[in-house]
Protein backbone atom coordinates (compact mmCIF):
# COMPACT_ATOMS: atom_id res chain seq x y z
CA UNK A 1 0.00 0.00 0.00
CA UNK A 2 1.31 3.65 -0.91
CA UNK A 3 0.22 6.71 0.32
CA UNK A 4 -0.20 8.79 -2.50
CA UNK A 5 -1.39 12.04 -0.97
CA UNK A 6 -2.67 13.55 2.40
CA UNK A 7 -3.30 16.65 4.24
CA UNK A 8 -2.88 17.49 7.60
CA UNK A 9 -6.12 20.49 9.10
CA UNK A 10 -6.87 22.76 11.74
CA UNK A 11 -10.20 24.20 11.77
CA UNK A 12 -12.45 26.37 13.70
CA UNK A 13 -16.21 25.40 13.25
CA UNK A 14 -18.17 24.73 16.16
CA UNK A 15 -20.93 23.09 14.53
CA UNK A 16 -20.25 19.59 12.65
CA UNK A 17 -21.85 20.80 9.34
CA UNK A 18 -19.49 23.93 9.20
CA UNK A 19 -16.97 21.81 10.32
CA UNK A 20 -17.37 18.79 7.17
CA UNK A 21 -17.17 21.92 4.77
CA UNK A 22 -14.01 23.00 6.05
CA UNK A 23 -12.56 19.47 5.66
CA UNK A 24 -13.99 18.93 2.12
CA UNK A 25 -12.34 22.73 0.92
CA UNK A 26 -9.10 21.24 2.38
CA UNK A 27 -8.82 17.71 1.39
CA UNK A 28 -10.84 17.81 -2.35
CA UNK A 29 -7.81 17.61 -4.02
CA UNK A 30 -7.61 14.26 -2.65
CA UNK A 31 -11.05 13.08 -4.45
CA UNK A 32 -9.50 14.74 -7.87
CA UNK A 33 -8.00 11.19 -9.24
CA UNK A 34 -9.40 8.70 -12.42
CA UNK A 35 -10.92 5.99 -10.48
CA UNK A 36 -14.55 5.50 -10.58
CA UNK A 37 -16.68 6.54 -7.62
CA UNK A 38 -17.64 3.71 -6.76
CA UNK A 39 -14.26 2.14 -6.36
CA UNK A 40 -13.22 4.69 -3.46
CA UNK A 41 -13.48 3.69 -0.23
CA UNK A 42 -13.93 6.81 2.30
CA UNK A 43 -13.46 5.77 5.78
CA UNK A 44 -13.94 8.68 8.38
CA UNK A 45 -12.32 8.00 12.01
CA UNK A 46 -14.07 10.59 14.66
CA UNK A 47 -14.26 10.43 18.58
CA UNK A 48 -17.53 12.76 18.07
CA UNK A 49 -19.54 12.14 15.23
CA UNK A 50 -21.97 15.07 15.62
CA UNK A 51 -22.55 15.90 19.59
CA UNK A 52 -22.95 19.58 19.16
CA UNK A 53 -25.81 19.30 16.57
CA UNK A 54 -27.07 16.37 18.01
CA UNK A 55 -27.30 18.83 21.60
CA UNK A 56 -28.40 21.42 19.62
CA UNK A 57 -31.16 19.54 17.89
CA UNK A 58 -32.23 17.76 20.88
CA UNK A 59 -32.51 21.55 22.90
CA UNK A 60 -34.96 22.55 20.01
CA UNK A 61 -36.94 19.90 20.00
CA UNK A 62 -36.96 20.50 23.39
CA UNK A 63 -38.22 24.15 23.13
CA UNK A 64 -40.03 23.92 19.99
CA UNK A 65 -41.65 20.62 19.99
CA UNK A 66 -39.93 17.79 17.60
CA UNK A 67 -41.98 18.21 14.88
CA UNK A 68 -40.81 22.32 14.34
CA UNK A 69 -36.44 21.33 15.36
CA UNK A 70 -34.68 21.35 12.23
CA UNK A 71 -32.58 18.45 11.43
CA UNK A 72 -30.24 20.28 8.57
CA UNK A 73 -29.75 18.40 5.72
CA UNK A 74 -29.67 15.44 7.44
CA UNK A 75 -29.97 14.60 11.52
CA UNK A 76 -26.29 14.92 12.66
CA UNK A 77 -27.17 12.92 15.36
CA UNK A 78 -26.70 10.10 13.21
CA UNK A 79 -23.38 8.24 13.61
CA UNK A 80 -22.10 8.39 9.98
CA UNK A 81 -23.08 11.73 9.08
CA UNK A 82 -19.76 12.89 8.85
CA UNK A 83 -18.69 10.40 6.45
CA UNK A 84 -21.95 10.84 4.46
CA UNK A 85 -21.74 14.75 3.97
CA UNK A 86 -18.00 13.97 2.11
CA UNK A 87 -19.33 11.04 0.28
CA UNK A 88 -22.35 12.75 -1.14
CA UNK A 89 -20.07 16.13 -1.77
CA UNK A 90 -17.80 14.21 -3.66
CA UNK A 91 -20.23 11.58 -4.91
CA UNK A 92 -18.29 8.54 -3.41
CA UNK A 93 -21.02 5.63 -4.10
CA UNK A 94 -17.90 3.18 -2.78
CA UNK A 95 -18.00 1.85 0.64
CA UNK A 96 -17.89 4.32 3.21
CA UNK A 97 -18.51 4.63 6.98
CA UNK A 98 -17.72 6.52 9.89
CA UNK A 99 -15.86 4.73 12.67
CA UNK A 100 -16.35 6.08 16.08
CA UNK A 101 -13.83 5.81 19.32
CA UNK A 102 -10.41 7.33 19.65
CA UNK A 103 -7.20 5.94 18.54
CA UNK A 104 -8.88 2.39 18.48
CA UNK A 105 -11.25 3.95 15.01
CA UNK A 106 -8.20 5.25 13.21
CA UNK A 107 -6.97 1.70 13.49
CA UNK A 108 -10.03 0.36 12.70
CA UNK A 109 -9.91 2.46 9.53
CA UNK A 110 -6.22 1.57 8.07
CA UNK A 111 -7.63 -2.00 8.76
CA UNK A 112 -10.46 -1.93 6.78
CA UNK A 113 -9.16 0.26 3.79
CA UNK A 114 -6.05 -2.51 3.57
CA UNK A 115 -8.79 -5.23 3.54
CA UNK A 116 -10.90 -3.72 1.09
CA UNK A 117 -7.74 -2.63 -1.02
CA UNK A 118 -6.80 -6.21 -0.75
CA UNK A 119 -9.48 -7.71 -1.76
CA UNK A 120 -9.73 -5.25 -5.28
CA UNK A 121 -13.06 -3.96 -4.36
CA UNK A 122 -11.62 -0.50 -4.64
CA UNK A 123 -8.86 1.15 -5.94
CA UNK A 124 -7.97 3.64 -3.51
CA UNK A 125 -9.52 4.65 0.19
CA UNK A 126 -9.39 7.79 1.35
CA UNK A 127 -9.48 7.64 5.10
CA UNK A 128 -10.24 10.90 7.41
CA UNK A 129 -9.53 11.16 10.87
CA UNK A 130 -10.88 14.03 12.57
CA UNK A 131 -11.72 15.58 16.15
CA UNK A 132 -14.31 18.15 16.44
CA UNK A 133 -13.54 21.56 17.63
CA UNK A 134 -14.57 21.17 21.49
CA UNK A 135 -14.25 23.59 24.74
CA UNK A 136 -12.26 26.14 22.95
CA UNK A 137 -9.88 23.62 21.21
CA UNK A 138 -9.52 23.88 17.38
CA UNK A 139 -10.74 21.01 15.10
CA UNK A 140 -8.12 18.41 13.78
CA UNK A 141 -8.58 16.39 10.84
CA UNK A 142 -6.12 13.99 8.50
CA UNK A 143 -6.92 13.07 5.33
CA UNK A 144 -4.81 10.10 3.46
CA UNK A 145 -5.19 8.68 0.06
CA UNK A 146 -3.96 5.29 0.20
CA UNK A 147 -3.46 3.04 -3.33
CA UNK A 148 -1.97 -0.03 -3.56
CA UNK A 149 1.35 -0.80 -5.99
CA UNK A 150 1.63 3.01 -6.87
CA UNK A 151 2.16 6.61 -5.02
CA UNK A 152 5.01 9.21 -4.40
CA UNK A 153 5.39 7.72 -0.90
CA UNK A 154 7.46 5.09 0.06
CA UNK A 155 5.87 1.50 1.08
CA UNK A 156 3.74 2.29 3.95
CA UNK A 157 4.94 0.45 7.11
CA UNK A 158 1.52 -0.04 8.41
CA UNK A 159 2.95 -1.14 11.98
CA UNK A 160 4.52 2.08 12.49
CA UNK A 161 1.62 4.22 11.18
CA UNK A 162 -1.03 1.92 13.22
CA UNK A 163 1.43 2.31 16.04
CA UNK A 164 -0.36 6.10 16.20
CA UNK A 165 -3.24 4.41 16.83
CA UNK A 166 -1.81 3.24 20.25
CA UNK A 167 -2.01 6.77 21.56
CA UNK A 168 -4.57 7.58 24.05
CA UNK A 169 -7.25 9.61 22.57
CA UNK A 170 -7.65 10.18 18.30
CA UNK A 171 -5.80 13.73 18.19
CA UNK A 172 -2.96 12.65 19.46
CA UNK A 173 -2.94 9.63 16.84
CA UNK A 174 -3.35 12.44 14.68
CA UNK A 175 -0.80 14.51 15.36
CA UNK A 176 1.72 11.04 15.55
CA UNK A 177 0.35 9.94 12.57
CA UNK A 178 1.28 13.31 10.84
CA UNK A 179 4.21 13.30 12.03
CA UNK A 180 5.07 9.78 11.22
CA UNK A 181 4.24 10.80 7.55
CA UNK A 182 6.01 14.05 7.55
CA UNK A 183 9.17 12.29 9.21
CA UNK A 184 8.76 9.96 5.92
Amino acid sequence: MHIDAYRLLDFDAALEREAMQQIGDGIADLFDMDAPKERIGLLVASDNAGTATSVKFWAEAVRTGVGLASPELFPWCLANAPCGSLARRFAITGPNSTLLGEADALRAAFDNSVDLLTQERINSAIIVALCFAVDGQPGRAIALRLRQGCGTHDEIDLTALTQASAAPSLRAAIDTLGQLIEAG
